[in-house]
C-alpha cells in the first residue's frame, strides 16, 4: 500500500489497460481486425469501470459496423457500387481508429463508445 492508502499497483494496472487499448487499435490500423476483435472481447471485462472499457466497446462496435459496410457493399455489387461503399467505409474506419488510438495514447476516454461517429 502506498502512503495515500491505495494499492501501489493501481497506476501500473492503468498503464497495462492503456497498453492493451493501444495494441487493439494498432491491430485494427494494420488490418488485423479479427485478432483485435478477440482481444477487445477478452479484455473488456478486465477494464470494467475504467476509461479503457469504453475503448474496448468502441473497438468492438467499429468491427461490427465495418462488417455491416462489407455486407452493404456485397449487396450493392449488383449495381456496381461496392467500391464506393467500401471506400467510404474504409475512410470512416481509419478515421475512427486513428481518433481512438490518439485518445488511448493520451489516456483519454472515448466520448461516445456506443455511437456510430467519433
Amino acid at each position: 500500500m502506498s502512503l495515500a492508502g491505495t494499492p501501489a499497483t493501481a497506476p501500473a494496472q492503468g498503464d497495462k489497460a492503456r497498453l492493451w487499448s493501444i495494441l487493439v487499435h494498432l491491430l485494427y490500423l494494420v488490418g488485423a481486425f479479427p485478432l483485435g476483435l478477440v482481444m477487445a472481447y477478452v479484455k473488456r471485462p478486465d477494464f470494467a469501470g475504467t476509461i479503457y472499457e469504453g475503448h474496448m466497446t468502441f473497438a468492438i462496435r467499429t468491427f461490427w459496423i465495418c462488417a455491416l459496410f462489407a455486407i452493404c457493399a456485397l449487396a450493392l455489387r449488383v449495381v456496381g457500387m461496392e467500391f464506393i461503399t467500401l471506400f467510404i467505409g474504409s475512410i470512416w474506419a481509419v478515421v475512427r481508429v486513428v481518433v481512438a488510438l490518439t485518445r488511448a495514447i493520451d489516456a483519454k476516454p472515448i466520448l461516445n463508445p456506443q455511437g456510430w461517429v467519433i
